[in-house]
């Protein structure tokens, strides 16, 4: 990974994607420096992803709560203020919010 110089990011201007989840929405901004991806994303109400995810990542729940459902059935409940991680390949997770959500998610190479 290379050294990353200090800087602040401003959200505000950060390019918006939105992606269609199975049901809702996803709102994404992305910052990617190497093999690191930065992203604020904000899910919408009656939000779940369309997809089961075996990448890893540092969660951090800005605002809202978020289920995070396992393949297997079981259910993590992420309120604002917690945290998850998961390193790559060791789990199959999606996420599924009821009344919304505002994440920082952290992932890329280090987490293989």
């Amino acid at each position: 990974m290379p050294n990353i110089p200090f800087q602040a990011i401003n959200w505000d201007n950060i390019e918006k994607t939105e992606h269609p989840g199975e049901t809702g929405a996803v709102i994404s901004q992305t910052i990617q420096i190497g093999g690191l991806r930065i992203r604020k994303v904000t899910y919408s109400e009656n939000y779940q992803a369309d997809h089961w995810c075996q990448k890893g990542h540092v969660v951090h729940c800005l605002k809202g709560h978020l289920i995070s459902e396992m393949e297997s059935g079981e259910e993590t409940y992420v309120s604002e203020g917690m945290s998850y991680v998961v390193s790559d390949n060791e789990s199959s997770h999606r996420s599924i919010s009821v009344n919304g959500a505002e994440l920082l998610i952290i992932d890329g190479d280090f987490l293989q």
